[in-house]
């Protein structure tokens, strides 16, 4: 006789319908039902490699960018483990959140309960699967202890970077003998390092990139107006434990007048009428930040994190109509909220967390009609010390990995690196990628103006300089031709998808290679000429510059420890 599943599971409660004849447990997630047919190829494929995944692991991370259609993901997660007989609970750390998977699992015709105080009328205590608010759950499962937890042979946790709470873990660690998924844009603690101690294996969905190019999230426009300098930023000491600034210090930075009236007057020039959400500091920054908006006449207020879920949902209500144009709080609104009409984000806070800053640009990222792009104004120097939104990163489970020291080495190593160094607007403040926008700013128009070198030479040098200069022209396009060969072979995804980067990394290490100055611009005819095969003697000289620049990023991170 086969046994109840929960016994083959290890687990303590019987489900009622055991396993067919045959079934192994780890398959459950092998063939998808029809239900998920409306999924996107790289859904799909992010679900074929957690069935391997599951194999081995039982607590499998997922990543992907804002925008990916995660919700989709975990009803098609949800509906194939259904299938299979399985019992599921899936975690949301906020009532929207929790609205969003009801709804969605609505859509995929899978029956389920909601247990969340702010929706009492969702709630379906005996069904197999139940969606959760884990703080409603928490209070009543484990603080009142009303009710016992509901089992579960699957456990999903939506925003997973936040799942490493005492609360969180006491409910997770319930569930011992369960299948844990966690799924989030950035698989980090706010202080970089790796989410190891709960998650067993990564699985990395598309690139931010690549969802810009697909039209499932808009480009972003940034300007960076710092009203801070760096030495300012330098002199604040850093918080122990999540190693950002600490916000005493930097909230008496900010709150300086003629910094909060910067950060209004910049936005009254870039973004006017524009639906904007500002981050600020603290409560005491971003009241002075309303002020000051109101006093300029905008439509203006705060949420935080004493304003109630009917609070929240009133003035975002009002922002997504337009009865608000600026919705200003302290990173509340950074995850679990999508709000497609938002077109402006303002950073008016500094922040060393990458995982703090992409949550909060992913706000504004997602399409909608008549959208084509964000705006980004960065009044801290975020994207200075962490890089562009559009980067791609180098998310990991290795507990000695942190992305937030990674994004400051890469920027330190922009030269050796394979990413194009921004051009900041010495007008407007935009800033831009060459290869993506051109020379001039895409803003305002402006161009940068080559400085004139004077050059001395007497005449009976002129001929042997000029052949000299021709003999180096040829060999440094030459070079350059065989340093995209090397890029592509060494990169095929990436030469393939951004190919534009790859040939400004080629003449970045052209210019290293013939010692030409750093400002020298790639010749325009050097996008277009082919790649070449690489010499041995190009090979190797590339293999060691990127041996160099690795064992110096190593060196420095063995410092900065």
């Amino acid at each position: 006789m086969t046994k109840p599943l929960r016994l083959e599971l290890g687990l303590d409660l019987p489900l009622g319908e055991p396993l067919s004849a045959g079934a192994r447990a780890e398959n459950w997630l092998d063939v998808l039902p029809e239900k998920a047919n409306v999924l996107r190829d790289y859904q799909r494929d992010i679900l074929a490699r957690c069935a391997m995944a599951i194999r081995k692991h039982r607590r499998v991370l997922f990543q992907a960018p804002t925008g990916a259609g995660k919700t989709h993901i975990i009803a098609a997660l949800v509906a194939a483990a259904v299938e299979f007989g399985l019992r599921v609970l899936i975690l949301a750390t906020r009532t929207r959140l929790v609205r969003q998977l009801h709804e969605r699992l609505e859509s995929f015709g899978i029956s389920h309960g909601v247990i969340a105080a702010a929706l009492p009328g969702l709630t379906g205590w005996s069904r197999r699967v139940q969606v959760a608010s884990v703080d409603t759950l928490y209070r009543r499962c484990v603080v009142d202890a009303k009710m016992p937890l509901p089992c579960a042979d699957v456990v999903v946790f939506d925003e997973a970077h936040l799942a490493l709470g005492a609360s969180r873990q006491k409910i997770l660690n319930s569930y011992p003998n369960a299948w844990q998924f966690g799924f989030t844009a950035t698989p980090a603690k706010t202080s970089g390092a790796a989410l190891s101690d709960q998650f067993d294996a990564l699985i990395l969905g598309p690139t931010v990139s690549e969802l810009i190019e697909a039209g499932m999230l808009v480009r972003p426009r940034i300007f960076a107006k710092p009203i801070v300098t760096a030495k300012e930023l330098r002199a604040i000491r850093k918080d122990s434990k999540t190693g950002d600034y600490a916000t005493g210090e930097l909230s008496e930075l900010l709150s300086r007048p003629k910094l909060i009236g910067d950060v209004v007057q910049n936005w009254l020039r870039i973004a006017n009428g524009k639906r904007t959400i500002v981050f600020a500091c603290d409560k005491a920054h971003g009241t002075q930040l309303v002020t000051e908006f109101r006093q300029a006449g905008v439509a203006a207020e705060q949420l935080t994190d004493d304003d109630d879920d009917a609070t929240r949902e009133e003035a975002i209500a009002r922002l997504e109509s337009g009865v608000t144009k600026v919705l200003v709080n302290c990173f509340l609104l950074s995850y679990g909220i999508d709000i497609p009409n938002v077109e402006c984000v303002v950073l008016a806070r500094p922040t060393r967390s990458v995982v703090l800053y992409l949550q909060a640009i992913g706000r504004g990222m997602r399409p909608a009609d008549g959208k084509d792009h964000v705006i980004i104004i960065d009044h801290g120097r975020v994207i200075e010390n962490l890089g562009l939104p559009t980067y791609d990163r180098d998310w990991s489970l290795d507990s000695k990995s942190n992305v937030n020291v990674q994004a400051r080495e890469r920027l330190a190593e922009s030269r050796l690196s394979v990413d194009e160094k921004p051009r900041h607007c010495r007008e407007c403040g935009c800033v831009w990628l060459v290869t993506e926008d051109g020379s001039n700013c895409p803003n305002c128009g402006w161009k940068p103006v080559p400085k004139a070198k004077p050059v001395f030479v007497t005449e009976a040098e002129l001929e042997e300089i000029n052949a000299t200069l021709q003999e180096q022209t040829i060999a440094m396009e030459t070079f350059y031709r065989e340093a995209c060969d090397w890029y592509a072979s060494r990169w095929p995804d990436r030469w393939r998808i951004k190919e534009n980067s790859g040939r400004f990394w080629a003449w970045s290490q052209t210019r290293t290679r013939f010692k030409r100055p750093e400002d020298e611009r790639i010749p325009s005819r050097f996008w277009r000429i082919p790649p070449k095969p690489a010499t041995p003697e190009t090979s190797g000289w590339l293999k060691a510059q990127m041996i160099r620049w690795a064992k110096r990023r190593e060196k420095e991170s063995r410092a900065a420890a």
